[in-house]
C-alpha cells in the first residue's frame, strides 16, 4: 500500500487533484489517499479531511476573511503529516496555504511533488526560492513554466494542460444571439463579478436586440449566491447547474472571469472577454506586486493580446469591448485565429495521466 496525502483548495483545483488521484490509482490501484478537497477527490476515492470550500477566496484583501479556517486547515493537515508519515504529499495550486505545507513536510521528510505550482514568474524572486527549497519537483502546466523554473533551480517538469482532460467532446453547436455570462466558482467572487456582468448584458441587449444569455452555476457554488444577483433581473436568462461547457459551447460569446475558465473557453474556441475585478485595496496591493504583462491565460500563453481584458472595469466598458466580437468581421476572426493558436500550444491531452506517472515513479514499489 502506498500512501497519498493531497491539498486543494478551491473547486477548479479540486477537479485537477481528482482526475489525478484518478489516473493515480489507475496505475497503482494500492493507493490510499486523504485530502483536502471536495466532490472531485471524494469520487476519486480520498478521504476529505478538510473542505475545500471552507478556505476557497480570491485577492488578498478578500483571502482574509478565510484566515481562521485556513489555520484549522493547515493545523490539521501538519499533524496528520506528523502521525502518519506518508510516502508523498501532493499540493494542487493555492500557494498560500501549500507553500506553507510543503515546508512543513519538507521538514517533516516527505517528499513533496508540487502539481500547478504558484505563478512564481507573476510574483517575483522571492516565492522562486521558496518553491525551489520546498518541492521535490513541480509539476507545471503551462507551456512557458517548465523553463523558467529550471532556469532558476526548481525541478520542473511540463505535463500539459489538465483543461484538455476533463473537458468531454463538443456536444452543442454556438447559437446566434446567446451569450455566456460565467462569474467564477467562489462565493466572493461571483459576489463581485456576476454584478458586473448583469449590468453588462442588460447594456448588450440594448445595443444587440434579441441577446439571451446562459449563466453555469459551478459545482458547490450554493444556488442563493446566483439567485442574489439574478432574481430580480428581467432578461432573457438561463442558469445551467454545472453546465459550463455547454454555456460555452452553445454562446457565441463569453463573459468571463479571469482563471481557468478562460483556458476552457479558449479549448472550446468561443471568443471571450476577461474581466478582473477585486477589493480596491487588493488591486492597489497588485499592481506593487504582480510583474506579468497579462491577466488572461489565453493572452499570457499566446505572450500577446489575443482576447480582450478589463480590470476593474465598469459594465459601459465591457459592453463595448463585446459587442464588435458578436458580429463577424475581421475582429472576431481574430480572436477566432489566437484562440487556435493558444489550443495549439496547450499541446496533447493527457496532463493527468503523466502527472500521475511523475506520482507513482516516487512511490514504493508495490509489494
Amino acid at each position: 500500500m502506498a500512501r497519498v496525502a493531497i491539498v486543494a483548495g478551491e473547486a477548479s483545483g479540486d477537479i485537477h487533484a481528482g482526475n489525478l488521484l484518478g489516473a493515480l490509482r489507475s496505475l497503482r490501484p494500492d493507493v490510499e489517499a486523504w485530502a483536502v478537497g471536495g466532490e472531485a477527490l471524494r469520487a476519486a476515492g480520498a478521504e476529505i479531511v478538510f473542505p475545500s470550500e471552507a478556505i476557497a477566496a480570491m485577492g488578498l484583501v478578500e483571502a482574509a476573511g478565510r484566515l481562521p479556517a485556513v489555520a484549522r486547515a493547515r493545523r490539521l493537515v501538519r499533524g496528520r503529516l506528523a502521525a502518519e508519515r506518508p510516502d508523498l504529499f501532493v499540493p494542487v495550486d493555492f500557494g498560500g496555504l501549500n507553500l506553507r505545507l510543503a515546508r512543513d513536510a519538507r521538514a517533516l521528510g516527505v517528499p513533496v511533488v508540487y502539481y500547478i505550482p504558484p505563478k512564481v514568474w507573476a510574483w517575483g524572486a522571492r516565492r522562486v526560492r521558496t518553491l525551489r527549497a520546498v518541492v521535490d519537483e513541480a509539476l507545471v502546466i503551462l507551456p512557458f513554466e517548465e523553463a523558467y523554473l529550471r532556469a532558476r533551480g526548481v525541478a520542473a517538469t511540463y505535463v500539459g494542460s489538465p483543461v484538455l482532460d476533463h473537458l468531454s467532446p463538443r456536444s452543442f453547436e454556438a447559437e446566434p444571439g446567446t451569450v455566456g455570462l460565467l462569474p467564477g466558482s467562489r462565493a466572493g467572487e461571483v459576489s463581485r463579478i456576476l454584478p458586473l456582468l448583469v449590468a453588462a448584458a442588460r447594456r448588450l441587449a440594448w445595443l444587440v436586440p434579441g441577446l439571451r444569455f446562459l449563466v453555469p452555476r459551478a459545482p458547490g457554488l450554493p444556488a442563493a449566491v446566483l439567485d442574489r444577483f439574478l432574481s430580480a433581473t428581467d432578461l432573457p436568462l438561463e442558469v445551467l447547474d454545472g453546465r459550463a461547457q455547454e454555456v460555452m459551447e452553445r454562446s457565441r460569446l463569453c463573459l468571463v472571469a479571469s482563471g481557468t475558465a478562460t483556458l476552457e473557453c479558449a479549448t472550446v474556441g468561443t471568443p471571450m472577454v476577461v474581466v478582473y475585478r477585486v477589493s480596491p485595496l487588493t488591486y492597489a496591493l497588485g499592481r506593487l506586486l504582480v510583474r506579468v504583462p497579462f491577466i488572461a491565460l489565453p493572452n499570457l500563453i499566446a505572450g500577446r493580446r489575443v482576447v480582450p481584458e478589463l480590470v476593474q472595469t465598469g459594465p459601459e466598458a465591457l459592453a463595448a469591448a463585446a459587442e464588435p466580437l458578436l458580429a463577424d468581421g475581421p475582429g472576431r476572426d481574430e480572436v477566432l485565429r489566437g484562440l487556435a493558436e493558444v489550443r495549439g500550444l496547450l499541446g496533447a491531452p493527457g496532463a493527468s495521466g503523466r502527472a500521475a506517472a511523475r506520482l507513482a515513479a516516487r512511490l514504493p514499489k508495490p509489494r
